[in-house]
């Protein structure tokens, strides 16, 4: 481990105007060779000091996870050097209102449309036209869970395709005229009405549809599920001088997202089992929806904490970038949540069941249990945030350090993932993309300023 160290003095006189000077730097993010500061360290009796630790990564991949009803579907695919094939299908049952008011027996129909609300979509390139299908299922969707490896059998040939610029445009409803043989068809079921008494006679007719994209084309969309998702049937009864629609939506209806991720051929590709940690040389990254996490190794902390006696952290950051190159559109996940765990690379957590990770700063880091004991806080977790000016991710570590060395919270190795600030209301967005981004491990640090004071 090649640690930096640099000593910033300051001035030999007065206590006060010392320990001013010192609060000064401490504040500051600059690099201490850029201070001007070099006076006799000598007669110095406040000394601040800045180091940079390095600390490496691997990755792990994570245990299978739930995918049912997380609010969105991920749908396309996203091909790289480092990640390989990422391919995501969504599933979804549909939902119709019994009490809606159905065409009349003479009803002529006008047309037949689906609508995809779409939340976001990832890709280097958005000006050309990016394609969005829907096929029927030939299975059910059951009322059980489902995970990410799983997928059901659909129709290759959709009832409605459409390609769209999504340029301009990330967050917005598209909307795509289905295949004239399917809008006849539940057309004419609608009239009837036998399969529109309830949600269960419906199904009988569509047991659900599977949402696809082109993995040609290097991009993913994340398709919201709800009332902007669905078909909407328009037609005229007699008289009528303006369309009515009645809509099937997919409006509080399970649904759940299949992700193939093929790593063959990558660095990537010796990650195999879930709950190992992997080295895959230099170059290491984060894949949202994959499952594909990185772990920090921390125990160069352990050796620099080794060397203190007495010291004062003014500020301590951690810093991961620059990451890949990325554009406006493809762009890491906004942050990051940081993890304890450990050899068993897997998230540690409390005595209530609760997942620990390093808490804000300026928050507690340490609480008192029930019995009077200590154990690491829970309540505001510390989310790694992205700078796109930059392309880093930084996160300040002050709080968490000091209660490593003076509280006796047990240093921890760390797994990043991906995660949105709750201010945000956006979910689960390690389900809601294929967001990722890759490091060189020289560009994982932690960069310190602390304090010594000597007697007089």
């Amino acid at each position: 481990m090649k640690v930096i160290t640099t000593s910033i003095t300051t001035l030999p006189a007065k206590l006060v105007g010392g320990l001013f000077i010192t609060l000064s730097i401490a504040s500051s993010c600059s690099d201490p060779s850029t201070l001007g500061l070099d006076l006799d360290p000598n007669n110095n009796q406040i000394g601040v000091f800045y180091t940079e630790i390095p600390l490496s990564a691997s990755m792990v991949l994570l245990d299978s996870f739930i995918t049912t009803n997380a609010g969105s579907m991920v749908v396309g695919g996203l091909n790289d050097d480092f990640f390989g094939k990422t391919e995501g299908i969504g599933f979804s049952r549909l939902a119709i209102s019994p009490t809606g008011i159905r065409p009349d027996e003479n009803a002529v129909l006008d047309s037949v449309k689906f609508n995809f609300q779409v939340e976001t979509v990832i890709g280097d390139d958005l000006s050309t036209p990016k394609t969005l299908s829907v096929h029927l299922l030939n299975e059910r969707i059951l009322d059980t869970i489902y995970y990410n490896y799983d997928r059901l059998d659909f129709e290759p040939e959709p009832i409605a395709t459409g390609s769209f610029n999504f340029s301009a445009s990330q967050d917005t409803i598209v909307s795509v005229p289905m295949e004239s043989g399917f809008s006849q068809f539940i057309f004419d079921e609608l009239k009837k009405g036998d399969a529109f008494r309830d949600v269960f006679t419906f199904r009988n007719l569509i047991s659900g549809i599977a949402f696809q994209g082109n993995t040609e084309e290097n991009t993913s969309t994340s398709i919201r599920v709800g009332n902007g998702t669905g078909i909407v049937v328009y037609y005229k009864n007699e008289g009528d001088t303006v369309s009515r629609g009645y809509s099937i939506t997919t409006a509080q209806s399970r649904h759940f997202n299949f992700v193939n991720s093929d790593r063959s051929g990558t660095p990537t590709a010796v990650i195999s089992q879930p709950g190992q940690s992997y080295d895959v040389g230099n170059r290491v990254g984060i894949k949202s929806n994959v499952g594909l996490v990185m772990k920090i190794d921390t125990s160069p902390i352990d050796a620099f904490l080794d060397t203190l006696q007495n010291v004062t952290f003014n500020e301590i950051t951690m810093e991961i970038g620059p990451v890949g190159n990325h554009v406006a559109t493809n762009r890491p996940p906004l942050s990051m949540l940081m993890y304890f765990t450990d050899e068993t690379n897997s998230f540690l957590s409390n005595s209530m069941g609760r997942l620990l990770t390093v808490q804000q700063d300026g928050q507690a880091q340490l609480l008192s249990d029930e019995n009077g004991g200590l154990e690491p806080a829970t309540d505001i977790p510390a989310y790694m945030g992205y700078n796109s000016n930059i392309n880093t991710y930084r996160q300040r570590m002050t709080s968490y350090m000091n209660a490593v060395y003076r509280q006796g919270l047990q240093r921890n190795d760390l797994l990043l993932t991906p995660a949105a600030p709750p201010q945000q209301g956006s979910g689960d967005i390690f389900k809601k993309s294929f967001r990722g981004f890759t490091v060189d491990q020289n560009n994982i640090k932690l960069k310190i300023y602390y304090s010594k004071i000597r007697a007089f």
